[in-house]
């Protein structure tokens, strides 16, 4: 899973004296308010805050909020250290259920640090994982650039993505406002490299707006939702294949005769007959006749209709081809051959496969 990484600008600023720590409300001056702690107070150096740190459960993750990095913003990020998954868990313990996994290429927020287990959220997904299994620190901050993917969102209505940085370059293609590419390089002179499908190119930073990106974890239930959207996805893509398949075949015969009942796609075939004799080629067994292949399978809208789906009308069907064409039957002066799909009333599209 793949969101935008928002950079929080978590500071340890050492400003007239003071420190702050994230978190932490620390109080290492003389005097205090009577009436209430004060979230920070000033302070001589970092010497004094070190030392009062190590007295408070601070002192495990001090160097985790004292990262040398600009700003700060690695503090509470961290990074999986694992090839393939983490589970996340719903508790510090490995008998515990799992609520999620860490992937090997995720990010993670840091919520807590506990005994061997770090608590973290990571997407939707929010639970515990083993310390071991994480990049933190300083450590995050060396290792960001290898989890982080540069991408650029299209802010003009159409843009052209160049062979080269300049106007005066060949145009390779074009892509259209809110559209995402990866930046697959450096920037020269305002202009980026992009890859759009198959295509490098480049891109003019005016009409761009760029944003760094991390992937993240996701809960259990979101993985199962994810396979059951790419099994579908792959049980259509099969079948459009077959169906492909089908017309494929079907059209060997185009310029065959047509004969009033005939089943034969050589010597001759009625519309139905046809349709019949091609499907029973794989091994599907289809009605003789054109009003009972109306119950035929199940239906789809014409609108969804993909290869091999059956397109009935008022006394006639073909094969859907794709495109707005089907291969029929179509009448003894025309044999076998293709027309347009609406060039009559459909009555029913009906997915056999």
């Amino acid at each position: 899973m793949e969101k935008t990484h928002i950079r929080r600008r978590i500071a340890i600023s050492v400003v007239t004296g003071m420190i702050m720590i994230p978190g932490r409300a620390i109080t290492v001056s003389a005097a205090e308010e009577a009436e209430r702690e004060q979230p920070f107070v000033q302070v001589a150096g970092i010497e004094s805050v070190l030392e009062k740190c190590y007295e408070t459960d601070v002192k495990e993750n001090i160097n985790l909020y004292l990262v040398p990095s600009e700003e700060g913003e690695y503090l509470n990020m961290a990074f999986s250290d694992t090839d393939d998954f983490t589970y996340i868990r719903s508790a510090p313990d490995e008998e515990s259920d799992w609520v999620g996994k860490l992937y090997g290429n995720s990010a993670a927020e840091v919520l807590e640090y506990l005994d061997g287990w770090t608590k973290i959220r990571s997407g939707s997904a929010e639970g515990y994982v083993p310390e071991d299994a994480l990049i933190t620190g300083e450590d995050a901050r060396i290792s960001a650039g290898e989890y982080a993917t540069d991408k650029a969102t299209v802010t003009a209505t159409v843009l052209n993505v160049r062979d080269g940085q300049g106007t005066d370059k060949p145009v390779l293609t074009q892509v259209e406002q809110g559209e995402k590419y990866i930046i697959t390089g450096e920037s020269v002179d305002g202009w980026y490299p992009v890859k759009v499908g198959e295509i490098d190119g480049w891109v003019c930073g005016e009409y761009i707006v760029e944003e760094t990106t991390y992937s993240y974890g996701e809960t259990k239930e979101e993985e199962e939702e994810r396979i059951a959207e790419e099994k579908a996805r792959e049980e259509a893509a099969q079948k459009a294949s077959t169906g492909q398949s089908v017309i494929d075949y079907a059209c060997q015969f185009i310029g065959n005769p047509y004969v009033w009942g005939g089943t034969s796609l050589t010597d001759g075939a009625d519309c139905s007959g046809f349709v019949q004799s091609v499907y029973a080629h794989f091994g599907v067994s289809l009605p003789r006749t054109t009003y009972e292949m109306v119950n035929a399978g199940y239906a789809v809208s014409y609108e969804d209709a993909m290869p091999g789906d059956l397109i009935l009308y008022n006394g006639h069907v073909g094969l859907y081809m794709g495109d707005g064409n089907i291969v029929n039957a179509m009448n003894p002066e025309k044999g076998i051959g293709i027309c347009s799909a609406t060039y009559a009333q459909i009555i029913s599209v009906r997915r056999v496969l």
